[in-house]
């Protein structure tokens, strides 16, 4: 029991890391999930008095074309988190997140992957991951757009998009598409 940093420095004391168990099979990476953070974070915090609090601070949300043609919900959000002491006090932490999902679950999925990348990063899990300076990114120019059929921008939006473009790439590739679609009929 104590004030907000007493706590968070005794769980920090109990918690010492959490094993990246989970795996994506999909895309082959292994990742720590919400249920293993919250299992390892959840005892210690509680012994120690702490319980946290969120609060939404942006949310954005939109529906994009997935890759099999089907509609996806993709939200953003930043959370405000504080983790709040037996004194009354608190810390907060602020964090970013994104998720993507067919149905109506976004934004919860979102929430997890804030929840989850706030306690990481408040608490210093260590991760077995790269570290991100060990690798290097070479940007080479924006794509050519003129001269394609519509069929090519469509799969050049559709890799755009899964590899993150900003939306104003996005959205000049699915203009010209339009564009382009509405001349050949």
């Amino acid at each position: 029991m104590g004030n907000a940093k007493e706590i968070i420095v005794a769980v920090m004391q109990d918690v010492q890391g959490v094993a990246k168990s989970n795996k994506n099979t999909s895309q082959g990476f292994n990742f720590r999930g919400i249920d293993a953070v919250l299992n390892a974070v959840g005892p210690s915090l509680r012994k120690h008095g702490g319980f946290i609090i969120p609060e939404i601070v942006d949310k954005q949300a939109e529906t994009v074309l997935a890759k099999n043609g089907g509609a996806l919900n993709v939200v953003r959000l930043t959370v405000a988190y504080t983790i709040m002491g037996t004194e009354g006090d608190g810390v907060t932490g602020v964090v970013a997140s994104e998720a993507f999902d067919s149905g109506d679950k976004a934004t919860a999925k979102a929430m997890s992957v804030a929840l989850r990348t706030f306690l990481i990063q408040m608490l210093a899990l260590p991760t077995d991951e790269p570290d991100p300076d060990e690798f290097n990114y070479e940007l080479g120019a924006k794509p050519d757009l003129e001269g394609k059929s519509v069929e090519e921008l469509r799969e050049l939006y559709l890799k755009a998009q899964a590899s993150g473009a900003d939306k104003t790439t996005l959205n000049k590739i699915k203009d010209l598409a339009t564009q382009l679609d509405g001349e050949t009929k």
